[in-house]
């Protein structure tokens, strides 16, 4: 998909041909510019399609961030929601009669520990590997859960534990869906082309009006296109500086009694 090579990409990468683009497209629109001026003096207002282009950029660049933010606070939310599923599953296990008990906490904290690492570090064979160990450890528990809900099928924890153990399973896969959606790669190229146009446009602006000012067409490059990679690495779950953090799971995994 369109969307996996484009967030695949290592972001120093990604960010240096976004750099390249971005103030190639400024220095070219100003070269340009001060060829027409030099050409013909009559003054060429082109300062209201710049600022319109800005404007444009601007507002592209606060949806991506918006709808890229949102994601991640939902990827967090997921990580707390399924800590506090095992958390409960490993209570009401605490109920249920041995030897069912010890098994099924052995099998909560093998769980646990999967998903702490869910695709952390990322490579995409060792989210696969996790994603069907952690749906084997399902299997598993729910063998144990087929087990005590046979011997006693009146028994309120043997309900209460199903519940819980079905809850966790279904937060299983909301978290995946959430970690594999993303903004659309579409999205982010538009967004880019964007960029490369409003800075060509402003570049050619300052180009007409006798300015070569080429440390200030970089700074403004470098700006937009580090806001652009914020947006990316936010949105990327499994790499980068803005990481999903996973100590909820991991104060769940403690919990869980020995």
């Amino acid at each position: 998909m369109i969307s996996e090579w484009f967030y695949g990409f290592d972001m120093p990468v990604l960010c240096l041909i976004t750099i390249i683009l971005v103030e190639g497209a400024a220095e070219l629109g100003n070269r340009i510019g001060l060829r027409q001026r030099a050409a013909d003096d009559r003054n060429v207002d082109v300062s209201t399609l710049a600022g319109a282009s800005l404007g444009l950029l601007a507002l592209l660049i606060a949806f991506s961030f918006s709808t890229a933010e949102t994601r991640y606070e939902l990827r967090r939310g997921m990580v707390l929601e399924e800590a506090n599923a095992i958390g409960s599953t490993a209570n009401f296990a605490l109920m249920l009669p041995q030897p069912a008990r010890e098994s099924i906490l052995t099998l909560l904290r093998d769980y646990t520990s999967v998903r702490i690492g869910l695709g952390v570090p990322y490579d995409p064979i060792k989210m696969e590997k996790d994603v069907a160990r952690s749906l084997d450890l399902q299997a598993r528990l729910w063998q144990q859960a087929v087990v005590v809900t046979a011997s006693d099928p009146q028994s309120l924890p043997a309900y209460r534990f199903v519940a819980s153990l079905n809850e966790m399973n279904n937060i299983h896969a909301r978290r995946l869906t959430a970690l594999r959606n993303h903004v659309p790669a579409s999205v982010m190229f538009i967004l880019i082309g964007t960029a490369i146009v409003a800075m060509g446009l402003a570049g050619y602006n300052m180009g007409v009006a006798g300015s070569k000012r080429h440390i200030i067409n970089f700074i403004v490059s470098l700006t937009i296109v580090l806001v652009i990679m914020l947006v990316v690495d936010l949105d990327r779950p499994y790499r980068g500086l803005i990481l999903v953090p996973a100590d909820a799971l991991v104060d769940a995994a403690a919990g869980i009694p020995s």
